[in-house]
């Protein structure tokens, strides 16, 4: 059987060589993005379930609204459980930082029409992961 020898393109993160020494991430199509971890938590820190909270109007359309104030959300997730755990992808990149995104989710102390409180959210940049 016929090969040919690669002598041109990596694996590496564009501009990168080498080992690595911190998780790589490369992007073959679309645009680079931010990945975020919320955690919805109400004034006294309890953990807010959202397994009901994605209708029309509802909790997570209001998050992904604020969200969508500054920043495009390319794509998300909500666990189906009840860690309250959102996860989301954003463009542009440094649209938000998890300190500026934190703030302005912790604003929506009554989201959508089951009045969701986002007032103890945490958020978190922990760069892309499938688990």
């Amino acid at each position: 059987m016929a090969s040919i020898t690669r002598t041109h393109g990596t694996a590496h993160p564009q501009g990168s060589s080498g080992a690595i020494s911190a998780d790589a991430k490369l992007v073959f199509n679309g645009v680079e993005m931010d990945f975020f971890k919320i955690i919805i938590k109400d004034v006294s820190g309890n953990v807010e379930d959202l397994r009901g909270e994605l209708d029309a109007n509802e909790g997570v359309v209001t998050i992904m609204q604020e969200i969508g104030k500054k920043a495009n959300v390319e794509m998300y997730q909500v666990e189906g459980d009840t860690t309250g755990v959102i996860s989301v992808a954003l463009y542009p990149t440094g649209a938000f930082t998890a300190t500026t995104l934190q703030t302005a989710i912790r604003t929506l102390t009554a989201a959508g029409t089951n009045s969701l409180d986002c007032t103890s959210s945490e958020v978190t940049n922990p760069g892309f992961e499938l688990v």
